[in-house]
């Protein structure tokens, strides 16, 4: 999934329970389940700097969506606003390939980090171009939905 559909779901999860210490571990837990939606990605090849743009607004779009969320939706700011930012989090483990173009994992294979990327991997595993539909009508329900919540 794309960050801005992260950073909505997380949102939406965090604030739907509404209690930080169970709001933010779900709000994390949610990247991996919408992982596992067919989706679309960032693969642009070979065009690394176009992928990057892309990359960089997806990323202003998720900032920008998280603000607007905390100042209306009828629920902390703080967990609105920190549920969707751990949301995209586990995507900062691809963060050098995507600028770079070069894979991410290095090391030993069973260092956690590797661990966590081969799992993170295996879970997205119908990321197609067609997947850009289905993150186009998730967005607006994930939307709706945190806004049907907290009215």
């Amino acid at each position: 999934m794309t960050g801005l559909n992260h950073a909505v779901t997380g949102a939406l999860v965090a604030a739907a329970i509404n209690k930080p210490a169970i709001a933010l571990p779900a709000a994390l837990l949610s990247h991996f389940v919408t992982d596992v939606i067919p989706h679309w990605n960032y693969e642009l090849k070979p065009h690394i700097a176009r992928r990057q743009v892309v990359m960089f607004a997806d990323l202003v779009l998720s900032l920008a969506l998280l603000l607007i969320l905390g100042l209306t939706v009828d629920a902390s700011p703080y967990l609105v606003i920190v549920g969707g930012l751990i949301a995209i989090l586990p995507d900062t483990m691809w963060l050098r390939f995507f600028i770079t173009g070069r894979p991410s994992i290095h090391g030993s294979p069973k260092r956690l980090i590797n661990r966590l990327r081969r799992f993170h991997h295996w879970i997205q595993w119908n990321e197609t171009s067609w997947g850009f539909f289905v993150e186009l009508a998730w967005f607006p329900l994930m939307l709706w939905l945190i806004y049907q919540i907290h009215h």
